[in-house]
Formats: structure tokens, sequence, C-alpha cells
């Protein structure tokens, strides 16, 4: 209520109407909870990228959900109410009775740990003044990000293999018009295969990954080069590279990144490109087949072995504009990108810095 009279468009959730709409299909054991909690947060997070505030009542008591919000859904904010275990059983002797059979209370939940917000739901708390305090918090206290889990499987996944060695057919699509001795940076070079090749053919490359592991791997693989390998994000480097680069080249990268990142990206990207500099990009459209696999997390996001958010090519149009690019090429067909026995359906896009320079194009 209280956002709503702020303005805001709110839906409330509750866990025991949920599970009255799902047909009790999930019961209480902790495999069930999880599960089901998991579904509550996925439901939550669709409605909260359609510019909804949401509101979830449900008992997230295992650190499986916790962890797999925090890994999984942006700008989310975690409210643990905090009940003494005695009242906690009086309140449950009242309605429900899940508790009262347990040798231990605590074998029905796992203690928060690193909750954003605690609040006492007890003793002189009533209703209204734990409403009023949570919408404070959520008016004032910056909401956890979310990495989805890609840190850690991009760690991995380049601690355990070498990939692929020869260039991508992207790479060569690009090589084939270009001038010589281009300064070239690559945003997102993975195993460094393409910086690698750029480099061979006597440009001067520079290559970021956001993977400390994947940049170890380079520096390992591609020492012979003059091509430069750092770890981090463009936006970390982008201040001091003002002006410096003819091409800012990414393949299969955007689709890795949140809308957030993607646009940080492209306007980093716009500030480091010299005047009508060019931007090559390739990902993975949201006509991909791929796009209707795994984990929804929402309207074009899935976690299918690892998080991918499938690209709808007129909006990335839009936010290249937006960055200040023009559009020079474009196009959005499979057979470009085919990998064994994978023909994914992906974009391309060429567009030049415009003249207007870095003029409204925010820091």
């Amino acid at each position: 209520r209280i956002l709503r009279n702020d303005g805001a468009q709110v839906v409330l959730l509750d866990g025991d109407d949920l599970r009255s709409i799902f047909a009790r299909r999930w019961g209480y054991e902790r495999e069930e909870r999880v599960e089901l909690g998991q579904v509550y947060f996925r439901l939550a997070n669709h409605l909260s990228s359609q510019g909804l505030v949401v509101i979830i009542a449900a008992v997230a008591m295992y650190d499986e959900v916790r962890h797999w919000v925090r890994r999984n859904i942006p700008r989310h904010l975690e409210v643990f109410l905090n009940v003494p275990g005695e009242i906690l059983l009086e309140r449950d002797a009242k309605t429900k009775h899940l508790y009262a059979a347990l040798p231990h209370l605590t074998d029905m939940y796992d203690a928060p740990d690193g909750v954003q917000i605690s609040l006492d739901n007890f003793g002189g708390a009533t209703p209204d003044s734990v409403a009023a305090e949570i919408v404070r918090q959520y008016q004032t206290h910056p909401r956890l990000g979310a990495d989805k889990g890609k840190s850690v499987y991009w760690d991995d996944y380049y601690h355990g293999v070498k990939g692929v060695s020869s260039p991508s057919p992207f790479a060569l699509f690009v090589a084939e018009k270009l001038p010589p001795r281009q300064k070239i940076l690559e945003v997102g070079c993975g195993n460094g295969r393409d910086a690698s090749f750029f480099g061979e053919h006597g440009h001067e490359v520079t290559a970021v990954d956001n993977s400390a592991a994947a940049v170890e791997l380079c520096q390992k693989l591609h020492h012979d080069y003059s091509t430069q390998f750092l770890a981090g994000t463009l936006k970390r480097y982008s201040g001091e590279w003002a002006g410096r680069f003819d091409l800012v080249y990414s393949r299969f990268v955007l689709h890795a990144m949140t809308e957030t990142e993607e646009v940080e990206m492209l306007q980093a990207a716009h500030r480091a490109l010299r005047a009508n500099g060019q931007i090559l990009l390739e990902c993975r459209s949201i006509n991909d087949p791929l796009a209707r696999e795994g984990e929804v997390i929402s309207p074009t996001e899935r976690i299918a072995g690892h998080y991918r958010r499938f690209i709808i090519r007129d909006e990335l149009r839009d936010r290249l504009v937006s960055a200040g690019f023009e559009i020079t090429y474009e196009t959005e067909a499979n057979g470009l990108a085919v990998f064994k026995d994978e023909d994914p359906v992906v974009i391309r896009i060429k567009a030049i810095k415009s003249d207007q320079g870095d003029s409204g194009v925010a820091g």
C-alpha cells in the first residue's frame, strides 16, 4: 500500500496463494521446498523485468534458494524477518502445524548468511511498523546486482580447457576488409583465438576479458605475439583509452552480458574509439533455438549450462544509436557461426562512431 501510494506498480505474491495456484504440486520436504522456491523467484524476476515492483512473501528456508537468488536476480532486496523459535512454534500451532513434529526446529531451515536486511518481527513490532521499515530500506538501501553464476562458470571453464585455436568465422569476415595496422580492442577475448589472429596479421591488439582465468590462459598460449591481454571490463579501462582505437571487436560476448553490462560496454567502446572508429559485434539472437532451452530467468535470459541473454536485433540497434553509433551493416541468420553440429542464429552488426563524438553519451 505504501509503495502504491508513491506511484509504484506493485505485485504481491504470497507463498501459500502460489501453492494453491500450482495445485499443491510441491510438498514440504527440503528438496521440494528448494525447487518450489526457485519457481517462485523465477516468476518474481519475470514480472520484475517488465517494470513491476514485486513483493514475494515466501519462506526462503534454505541456502540453495538464497544463493540462487543472489546469483540470478539483479536489484533484489532480501529481507529476513527474525522470530525466536518459541514464538515461531506458537504461531505455527495456530496455522500450518509444520514444526510440531520435528525434534529440532532447525531441521526445517538454514539460518540465513549474508542477508541484506534483518528485522525483528515479534515483541513490539507490528505489521504496519515492519512494512514501513521495509519500504524505507527499499527506498534507501543499494540493491545487489546478480552475477548469475558467470564468474565461477567462466573461471572454471578456462582453468579446464584451451578451446579452439583457429580464428572464428567472424574474425575471418572482419579481417577481409580491414586496412593494415589497425589498433584493435577485443572485448571478451576468451582463449585469445581471434586476438592472436589479428595480431599475427600485423594489427596492434589489446584484449580484455572479465575472467582472470581466461586472461591467464591467453598470456600462456599467445606470449609470442605483441597482443596485450588484460583482466577486467572495458568500462574499467575506457577512461585512459579515450580515442585510442580504430576498431572495437566483440564476438559471442554480448549475450553473456546483462543488459546493463551491455549498455556500459557500448558507452565505454564509444569513448575508446577515435572519430569514425568502428564497432563490430556478433551475438546470439533471440531467434536462436537455444533461446527456448534451459532455466528461464527473464523473457530473454536463460541458463542452459551457463547464463545467456538472447539479443533482440531492434533493441541492440537502438542501444547502439543511443550510445552514439551509426549502423552501417547488419544481418541476422544462421550459417554464420557453425561449430561442429551447432548452427546458431546470430546477429552481426557494424557501426561507426558518429561525428557527434562523446556528446550525449552517459559517463
